[in-house]
């Protein structure tokens, strides 16, 4: 009885490895909606279109509550050296996107998760619309990797939180990406 089920282990196994693809272990890891966690800040993520999330090379995923989080944690751990593949979310639609083909728009006035004030696109336009309505500023991927960020969100981003000597001290600390957007 035993040898007879030898060969229907062996065909499940073979159905079972048949069906993870290629393209699953290469893509946006799946994130279970207001119950997983952000790698970085331990918070649940809760909205698609503020989440991102990335795969190193060995295939391990990271996902992450905001892009902000995920710029953080990256450049945080040295992970961008070994990414094999990153998205973001389009705001609009909510369907997931190679970070290389996003366009994003940062600014003091967009809301998300942790205050960093960025979110992404698929296509230019929606991102020029979004960012000429909310007074942001349209990004590629390489300057928002560079984007100074802190805890408290895009450096000059949270002034409004601090009294007026902690928020000249920022002021003087740290220039505010915003007021100088092209360099």
């Amino acid at each position: 009885m035993r040898l007879a089920l030898l060969p229907i282990c062996a065909l499940l196994a073979a159905l079972v490895a048949g069906c993870s693809s290629p393209a699953a272990a290469n893509g946006p890891p799946e994130i279970t909606y207001g119950r997983d966690i952000c790698i970085e800040c331990n918070m649940i993520i809760s909205e698609p279109r503020f989440a991102a999330a990335y795969r190193l090379n060995g295939g391990d995923a990271k996902a992450f509550d905001g892009i902000g989080e995920m710029v953080k944690h990256g450049r945080r751990t040295g992970d961008f050296a070994d990414v094999a593949f990153a998205w973001v979310h389009d705001f609009d639609t909510e369907d997931w996107v190679l970070v290389d083909d996003a366009f994003f728009v940062v600014g003091r006035s967009i809301v998300t998760p942790m205050g960093h004030g960025i979110v992404a696109f698929a296509t230019e336009a929606a991102a020029a619309e979004h960012a000429d309505r909310l007074g942001g500023v349209v990004m590629m991927w390489k300057e928002v990797k560079d984007l100074p960020l802190s805890d408290r969100g895009l450096l000059g981003h949270h002034h409004e939180h601090m009294t007026g000597e902690e928020s000249d001290h920022m002021d003087a600390e740290h220039s505010d990406p915003m007021d100088h957007p092209e360099g």
